[in-house]
């Protein structure tokens, strides 16, 4: 993959999603791309974070309390969060061989915020759930359901967006719902 110019630096850069004026936005196989791209690691952290979010659910004691399992997983995200920027920042220096601006660092920490954020959906109906009462295991196993659902959502929606059709689309998104059903698989092995 051939490096873009960062912004203002005339110094190589990863990030070709913010390319400079009048320069063309391309793939990774250099072919032109349509449109200004997402970057593709923001889309991943998005499906990555639904995976630990029910890796997390799947592995809670039940002991616990709901609300505490929320904020216990809103913490791992963010420690997968900071783990994850860091292992891409030091990965882009060295593939750069030089010091990263600060808009690189920006944009870095900025692309892995999904991964995070798709844990709010899940922490917020746990939350919900203990204000209502509901009991532990039964509140766990309803926000798996609710990961569940956001994986094959998010699966459709990807599979749309890279322009997957028919079959195949069907058979990306069923791969997405699948983790979700592992992982509920886990959580039955784990505790039952």
């Amino acid at each position: 993959m051939a490096a873009a110019t960062g912004p203002g630096t005339g110094r190589p850069s990863l990030f070709p999603s913010h390319p400079e004026e009048g320069s063309e936005v391309t793939a990774l196989d250099g072919s032109p791309m349509q449109g200004q791209p997402e970057s593709a690691r923001r889309r991943a952290a998005h499906l990555y974070g639904l995976v630990v979010t029910g890796s997390v659910l799947a592995a809670a004691p039940v002991d616990l309390g709901l609300a505490r399992i929320a904020l216990l997983l809103l913490g791992t995200l963010l420690v997968y969060w900071a783990a994850e920027s860091y292992a891409h920042m030091i990965g882009a220096r060295t593939a750069l061989r030089r010091s990263m601006t600060p808009h690189e660092r920006r944009e870095v920490f900025h692309d892995g915020v999904p991964l995070i954020a798709a844990c709010l959906i899940p922490a917020v109906v746990l939350l919900g759930e203990a204000v209502l009462g509901v009991d532990v295991e039964t509140g766990i196993d309803i926000a798996l359901a609710v990961n569940l659902a956001m994986l094959l959502v998010v699966g459709w929606r990807m599979s749309t967006v890279s322009g997957m059709t028919g079959f195949v689309r069907i058979g990306s998104t069923l791969l997405c719902g699948l983790l979700g059903i592992a992982l509920a698989a886990l959580k039955m092995g784990l505790h039952h």
